[in-house]
This record gives structure tokens, sequence and C-alpha cells, in this order.
């Protein structure tokens, strides 16, 4: 059935243990399923008699605990006077049903509550009102003459509230509300006035955040006592064997990821506790709704979910109710209030790092309800814990890159150092986290570089920050690229690291950011494919005839961002085997089978990476090739100690494939995978060619002198 925000609600109305019929369906105001009251008003109508909701049936169309087709089973007063229809429904009991979610119950709970209102010198002057019924609590209005009085009643799974309630009233007793009267898990309170504060409409409102951390600061040295632990290493320690009984709603591809989270949590959680704020009381539900205010005075409320652990689960849990901007305003005034607190904490990292052990929470906080509570009311819940679960790998991103997205350079070097940690099924995690943080800024930095006439319009500096950017970004395209390259099976190789994500994959993280798959539609091309692979031509005179694509190379607009691995096929006198397969390829970070020759090679941990990407531009005008800002001529200064130069042609065609193609003609002693087969320098060698070599040049510039 289609999902609608529209509720309508059918109520089956029992009468001294007998189902005699329903009424409705009506349409009601308020989509959300556990808001009873005008259910209950309009029920009442319709059947003659007072009625009161006890529980929810079933639903049909609805989702997330809110709209479609209710069905609830309320209890009459007296004998219904109106019209009913009949109602093919059976009361059966269970074992997991609520005390108010059967008549007897509902009544327990109301005589209690009139009896201690009377104690109080406060009868009840009218009705109850039902207000909120449902499996994690039952929320009445009772009218005095005083004003009204709310009775709430929690289930076995929840925390009895009075008892937090006191305990946090005795740090700022004007936060919470004052409790009347408790007997374990319900509770009469006060009545409240002002307005939930949901959007934080009102800068007043903001108190309850720095007045709560005020609490919580004030109980930690109390320590846990009776409080559940959700602290950062027990929800770590608690999650494989929750993840394990979420499975079967879980992708085969999810549930590999959530393993691979469950494995980093516990060095999330050392790095969280490590951040300087105290293990201390938590309310779990910390939300804009769950505060109220009167103009003055802000109050907490709904302490049920209350438990011990880091102040950072309370500190995020606005997020998801506000808008960016008011999430940014209350963001700083709770890092602003515990930097007071705790003066050498790091709470905006505290912040960072917690949302995968939030959602952690959360999902384990579910299955508590669900494994609470009886069938009929599964539909609040289902699918609840494996949605955070998912939430959590989607917030992963954050803890692992704080600095991705907030700065043009070195997201891409973060990434890189990311993977090399990780290896197999958790190098896709690892892209999806990164790309969480990283977009949809980081595609439009990179569009700086999509063209020749734009890169070149940027100043030097920022021509300098995209190429390093770029060029870190490519360690990670030469790392993925591992996977598909020869030599393949398990005998020796020269880089063994396989990150294990698939071509498919690959291609769509690149795409993410912009980039368009290197085709073979229009057969080799060296400005596009790097040659892998070689089958020798029966004609020693053939050209390069393109077989297949190894792996897959992406260009951003003129940009060649990375060259696609190709199989060809070519006569020996224009691509030697055992040379232009396996010759060092320059401008490369790492390859599976031959030596990668590039600039950052034998620099320091910093220093390489302010290596720059090679800028290979197809442009209307034609291709331009190394586009650098010292340029040299492809002319007479190409040799290499001990050998004579290149001619211009052999020169050219390093440059173009990045490889030497053939043994050349003047080095009959030179090994393929020598370190002089290295050492030539061609790093600024471009084309077109400049009228004459830079200064900066190796050979002809009056800069330059050798060592």
């Amino acid at each position: 059935m289609q999902m609608t925000e529209q509720r309508t609600a059918t109520v089956v109305v029992g009468w001294q243990g007998e189902l005699l019929g329903a009424v409705g369906p009506f349409a009601t105001d308020s989509p959300y399923w556990a808001q009873v009251g005008e259910v209950a008003a309009a029920a009442s109508r319709a059947a003659g008699v007072p009625l009161a909701v006890l529980r929810l049936l079933s639903v049909a169309g609805g989702e997330g605990g809110r709209g479609g087709g209710t069905v609830y089973l309320a209890v009459a007063s007296e004998r219904p006077t109106g019209a009913l229809a009949p109602a093919d429904t059976e009361d059966v009991g269970h074992p997991l049903r609520l005390r108010w979610a059967s008549a007897d119950g509902l009544a327990a709970e109301w005589a209690w509550a009139d009896g201690e209102l009377a104690e109080l010198g406060r009868p009840r002057t009218g009705p109850v009102e039902q207000v909120r019924s449902w499996n994690l609590s039952a929320l009445s209005r009772f009218p005095t003459a005083d004003g009204p009085v709310w009775l709430k009643s929690t289930p076995p799974f929840a925390v009895p509230e009075a008892a937090v309630i006191a305990r946090a009233g005795r740090v700022d007793p004007e936060l919470v509300p004052r409790v009347l009267a408790a007997d374990g898990r319900r509770v009469l309170l006060a009545d409240v006035p002002g307005v939930d504060c949901w959007g934080v409409p009102e800068d007043g409102m903001l108190t309850a955040v720095d007045r709560w951390a005020a609490v919580q600061a004030a109980v930690a040295a109390d320590g846990p006592g009776e409080w559940a632990d959700c602290s950062p290493t027990a929800l770590a320690e608690r999650f494989p064997a929750l993840l394990e009984r979420l499975r079967p709603e879980l992708s085969e591809q999810e549930y590999a990821q959530a393993r691979e989270l469950a494995g980093q949590l516990p060095a999330i959680a050392r790095e969280l506790e490590s951040c300087g704020l105290p293990s201390t009381l938590v309310h779990g539900d910390f939300h804009p709704g769950n505060w109220r205010f009167d103009g003055e005075r802000a109050t907490v409320l709904d302490f049920s979910d209350a438990a011990w652990g880091h102040p950072a689960l309370d500190g995020l849990r606005p997020m998801p109710f506000l808008s960016p901007e008011r999430w940014a305003v209350v963001r700083a005034r709770w890092a602003d209030a515990w930097r007071e607190l705790v003066p050498d904490c790091a709470p905006e990292r505290a912040l960072e790092l917690a949302p995968p052990l939030v959602h952690v929470h959360f999902a384990l906080r579910y299955q508590e309800f669900l494994d609470g509570i009886e069938p009929s009311e599964h539909p609040y819940h289902a699918g609840d814990p494996a949605g955070e679960v998912r939430r959590a790998l989607r917030s992963l991103g954050k803890a692992l890159f704080p600095t991705v997205g907030s700065e043009p350079r070195g997201a891409g070097r973060e990434l890189y150092h990311a993977l090399m940690a990780r290896t197999g099924s958790s190098a896709q995690l690892v892209l999806d986290a990164w790309a969480a943080e990283a977009l949809p800024g980081y595609p439009e930095r990179l569009a700086a570089a999509a063209s020749y006439d734009a890169f070149t319009a940027q100043s030097a500096q920022e021509q300098d920050l995209l190429e390093c950017e770029l060029y870190a970004l490519s360690r990670t395209a030469d790392a993925l690229a591992l996977e598909f390259q020869p030599p393949y099976g398990d005998g020796p190789v020269r880089d063994g690291v396989r990150l294990g994500v698939g071509r498919e994959e690959f291609a769509a993280f690149f795409a993410r950011l912009g980039m368009t798959e290197v085709g073979a539609a229009d057969g080799f091309d060296p400005f596009l494919h790097e040659i892998a692979e070689l089958v020798p031509a029966e004609d020693p005179d053939a050209p390069i005839e393109l077989l297949d694509v190894l792996w897959p190379g992406f260009v951003l607009g003129e940009l060649v961002f990375t060259r696609a691995g190709v199989r060809v096929r070519a006569g020996a006198r224009v691509a030697e085997p055992g040379w232009a397969d396996a010759s060092p390829v320059y401008w490369a970070f790492r390859r599976r089978g031959r030596r990668p020759v590039d600039l950052s090679q034998g620099w320091g941990s910093n220093s390489q990476w302010s290596t720059s990407h090679r800028m290979d531009f197809r442009t209307a005008d034609g291709d331009r090739l190394n586009v650098v800002r010292t340029p040299e001529r492809l002319s007479d200064h190409h040799a290499i100690d001990g050998f004579p130069p290149l001619s211009r042609a052999e020169a050219e065609e390093l440059l173009r494939h990045r490889c030497l193609l053939r043994r050349p003609a003047g080095y009959p002693e030179l090994v393929v995978d020598s370190q002089e087969a290295a050492d030539f320098w061609p790093f600024d060698w471009t084309l077109p060619e400049p009228a004459a070599c830079s200064p900066d040049c190796r050979d002809h510039g009056s800069n330059w002198q050798r060592p």
C-alpha cells in the first residue's frame, strides 16, 4: 500500500471483556500513531460513551510511526449507544503486553494517579484526557483545581524518570519538571507551561544546552551507579552481536561494511574518550522536542532513555531536527559550554568522532524496544536498528576524515592514507566515508582544472594547489588499479597491494567526483591509454591496435586525470615486447608489474605531497601535453649519464606514452627494468614545444647549475 502522511483511525470497542464492534475510520489532524487524544475523542463521540485507547492493533500504508490506516483497541466506560460496525478482531493476550495496554492495567494506572492526587490535596476535577499511548509511554492529563497534572507510565526497558530528575534537579532544579509522586516506572509531574522547542526558533531556548552540560559536568564524579553503561567502549563491544542479529536485514555489501565498522569502532571510541569530556549522565534523546520554553525558562523533559555515557551523544541529538544554520548555532553553544566547563577538552573533535557510535547507540536502543514489546507494536520500530546501522556507515566520514571538505588541499592525501591502512572489503567503506565528507564541494574545486583556459588563467599558487591535490587523488586511482594489472595470479609482483574494490565501484567513485570514464571506441590513443599488455603482431610494422581495457581511466573535462590500462597488439618495430609493456612508466606512483617513476620518490613523508600532477589537456586546438611553468624543448638534452641522447622521435614517444616503446637506438646495453631506464628526466618536456627552454632548464637554462 502506498505510504501517506494522512492518518485515518478505526477503533475497535471493547466493554467488560467483549469486543462489540468498531467505529470509524475517520481522519485525524496528527499523522502520528502514538498521538491518541483526538482518536479517543472522536471514537467516544461515535460510540456515544467515553472511550480510552489501549493500543495499536494494526496499520496499513504508514511508515515511521505516522500516516496510513491505523486500527486501535479501546475500552468503553459503559455499554456504547452509538452504531458499531462489525469488527473481525480477537483480543489475544501476550506476555509482553504493557500494563496500560489492557483495560485493567490502564484502570490501575489511573487509579494510582487519583490516589496520589487525593493524598496531595488536589483531586482530579474532570475526566482524564489521553494524549499519547504507545509502547514507549502512556501520557495522560489530569485536571485539578491547581492546574493540570501529568501521568506518565513507561515500560520495563525504560529508566525510572523520577530518579533521573532527582539527580539532575540537585544541580539545577529549574531545568527539570517537578515530580509530585512516583512509583517505579510511573510518575506524576507538575505541568510545565510553554511550548516545545522544535526548530529552536528563540535564542532563549538555547539555555537548555549549556545548563544541561553544567548538570552533566557536576554529576560526572558520582559514577554510573544504576545507569546503563553506554560509554563509547561499551557501545563498540556490544555492536558485533547486534550486527549478527541484523544480518538478514542488510545487503551483503552493507553487512561486510558494517563488519569493518565494528573493527574500527574501538579505535574511534578510544579517540573519542581522549577528547577530555567526562563520562556522565546522558539524557539519551536530547532533541528540541524534549525542551520546553515559557519565554523565560527552558525545561528539559522525557528522561526515560537516560544512561551513562559520553556527552556527545546528547550534543549531537539536536542536529537532525534543525536547519543547518540553526544547528551551527546549537553546536557552537554546546562546544563553548563544555570548553568553559573543561578547559582542556576538545568538544568539536568529539562531535566529529561520535556520529558512528551515536547511531550504534540508537540501533541498540531500538532493538531493546523491539525485544520488549508485543508484535502488533513492532511497526513503530521495525527496520529502525538496521536503519541506524546504515546511518552509522554514512556518518563514518568525519571520524576518519576530520578536515576533508574544509580545505582544498589535503583531502586526497587523507583518502590515500586511509586506504593504505585498510584493505579488502573495508576499502569501499573508506571510499564512501571519504565521499560523504568531500561531496559536494570537492568536484567544484577540481572543476577549476577541467579546461586548459580555466586552469592557466589562475594564479601560480592556485595552479599549484590543484596540481598537488590531483596528484594526491591520482595515488588512490593507482592503488585501486593494482587489482586489475598484470602479472595476474600469485606469482612475484613489484607491488602486491590489492584493495578489493570492483571495477564498477572504482569507476562509480570517480564519476562522483565529476569525471568521465575513458572508453575504447576510437581505438588506441596514448593520450588516454597506457600499454599494460602487448600481443606481438605478425607484421613487425603493424600499428598499435587496442584489444581490451584492463582498468579504467578518467578525464575531467579537457584534462586527462588517469589513463586506462589496455591490452594491445602491435608490430615489434612499433612497440617492442618487453619494452612497451615493461619499461619504467613515468608520472606514475604504483604499478603491479613494472617500475613507476614520479617526482615524489625520495622525498620525505610531507614533502612528497608537493608533487604536481601531470596536466595533459585535449583542447579544440589540439593536445597540450605536460603543461608546466618551466617548460623544456624536446631537443638535444634527453640523455642519461653514460649514454647518448635519445632521438627527437624517441623523446616525443616517451612524452606521449610516458614510457619507452622500444630499446633506444643508442642504448644497446640498457636493461629494461634498470635504474638507468628510470633516469630520464622528461618531467619538464612539453608539447607543443616552447620557442626556447625555460631559464631553469637542466641543460640550457641560465639559472641551472649542475651539482
